[in-house]
């Protein structure tokens, strides 16, 4: 009987500042570290916490690192958060938020436009700006040019990969169907590996659920998904031999925070136990999964198994749980 290869996890992280609310409100300024460390009590719950728990379980993730706002904040803060990452044994690779370049004075995506973060339906001279301005930050941070690249709330179209493909890209994490629906059914999926020309797309796993006789479909990300979801959608994942397992996390899941400033933080218990759940799960099951960075991902048998609509249900029982759970959770400071 062949030996089934354990089911690849890839738990990425977007690591990206805040505008905060400084497009509708110009006396405001945007926000940097406080949203990435998320410092409170001595303590940073949000990166910090992060690296801890994955070298404590041994787990190297993806940490899409967003490079346009250098527009705005010059080349630091973000860059010393960069190379702290890349330090720590994790994948460094490129996350692009469009609106930041309405502080470019010279961009083609018209900074005297109302901003626009979207990277779908742009000409090409402006993916071609963004790229290379995210590709000369990184090379200024004196990090490894990136390989793989994801959009600013998963806005993409067909143009995007032409894009990244001119500039050498070799792979991506451009879909989350809950969170973006691409007008171009080719290029809704729920899942999987999947050659979009010469590409690698992973999108983040998509697993559908009952609610008041319809059908919902739920990305599977730490602050949106129960302890419970998690450890049953990846059950099932390996049940049904899906692979990647893709996962979407940022630090400021990690924290409560008063308001959208971020002036009064505290720890999220329940999204960090939540983190700390799965990696329990996928330590104590290393027969049958792996975690790996988006870069190493397995290139085989991409496109075998088109998924454009989710092979993984959960319960209504389970739903339920979670939106109670995570319903407290927004609601109480101290839960």
């Amino acid at each position: 009987m062949k030996t089934r290869k354990p089911t690849e996890v890839c738990i990425t992280i977007d690591t990206e500042f805040s505008i905060g609310g400084n497009f509708e409100h110009p006396e405001l300024t945007p926000i940097a570290e406080p949203i990435v460390l998320g410092s409170a009590g001595g303590k940073e719950h949000g990166l910090g916490f992060l690296l801890d728990s994955f070298a404590e379980f041994g787990v190297q993730a993806t940490f899409f690192v967003e490079a346009l706002q250098t527009a705005y904040f010059g080349d630091e803060p973000m860059g010393s958060i960069a190379r702290r990452i890349a330090q720590a044994g994790h994948d460094v690779q490129l996350h692009l938020h469009p609106c930041w370049l309405h502080y470019d004075a010279v961009s083609p995506a018209r900074p005297d436009a109302a901003p626009n973060d979207s990277c779908a339906s742009r000409t090409d001279a402006e993916l071609d700006y963004f790229f290379q301005f995210g590709l000369s930050a990184f090379s200024r941070w004196g990090l490894p040019a990136p390989i793989a690249v994801r959009t600013g709330n998963f806005e993409v179209d067909g143009n995007v990969f032409r894009a990244a493909a001119r500039y050498g890209f070799r792979s991506s994490s451009n879909i989350s169907v809950p969170i973006y629906r691409p007008p171009d059914e080719s290029l809704v999926l729920v899942g999987g590996k999947h050659r979009i020309g010469p590409i690698l797309e992973l999108p983040v796993f998509c697993y559908d659920y009952p609610m008041r006789g319809r059908t919902r479909i739920r990305a599977l990300c730490i602050t949106a998904c129960s302890s419970a979801e998690l450890v049953f959608v990846l059950g099932q994942a390996r049940e049904h031999d899906l692979s990647p397992v893709v996962i979407l996390t940022h630090p400021q899941e990690y924290v409560k925070k008063k308001d959208h400033r971020y002036r009064a933080l505290r720890r999220n218990r329940v999204n960090q136990n939540r983190l700390r759940t799965l990696l329990e799960f996928l330590q104590a099951n290393r027969r049958d999964f792996v975690t790996v960075p988006i870069s190493v991902v397995d290139e085989e048998g991409a496109d075998a198994r088109c998924l454009d609509r989710p092979a993984v249900s959960v319960s209504s029982g389970r739903a339920l749980a979670r939106m109670l759970e995570n319903g407290i959770n927004d609601r109480i400071w101290w839960y």
